[in-house]
């Protein structure tokens, strides 16, 4: 099963977690390209509930996105699946990816692979901040 941490993140941190009112999305560097590792959802750890079913949990454990010079990128997150039948844990990764551009120095993603959200994002320093359905994460490269 191909599960993007952006969407199944979107409905749990709703529930869970609450992006502060105050939170604005600064300019991004002109350079934006490398590879970062989440950090933070609206300020909080990981590993995060992700998905909860009446068979599963899945937590997000990690999750690193790429960002290339010819406009393109993608992000490979990776889940830690509870059977909550037998409390098993079995690993699970998916990608998601698509391309982007810069304007308004901010970077706009659209997703191609994984799903078709779109959302924006500034680089600064080392610092990749993106922000969606109004959560923000953060990410170091």
């Amino acid at each position: 099963m191909r599960l993007s941490a952006l969407w199944l993140l979107m409905a749990t941190l709703t529930a869970c977690q609450t992006a502060t009112d105050d939170f604005e999305l600064g300019p991004t560097d002109a350079d934006v390209s490398g590879t970062f590792s989440l950090t933070s959802i609206n300020g909080g750890g990981l590993p995060v509930i992700a998905r909860l079913t009446t068979t599963d949990r899945w937590d997000l454990s990690a999750d690193t996105l790429r960002i290339s010079r010819d406009s393109t990128w993608m992000e490979t997150s990776f889940y830690n699946v509870t059977s909550l039948a037998h409390g098993s844990v079995t690993k699970s990764q998916s990608i998601a990816s698509g391309v982007y551009v810069i304007t308004d120095k901010q970077i706009n993603f659209t997703m191609r692979v994984g799903g078709t959200a779109t959302f924006i994002g500034a680089v600064q320093g080392t610092t990749l901040t993106l922000v969606f359905n109004d959560a923000h994460f953060v990410y170091l490269r």
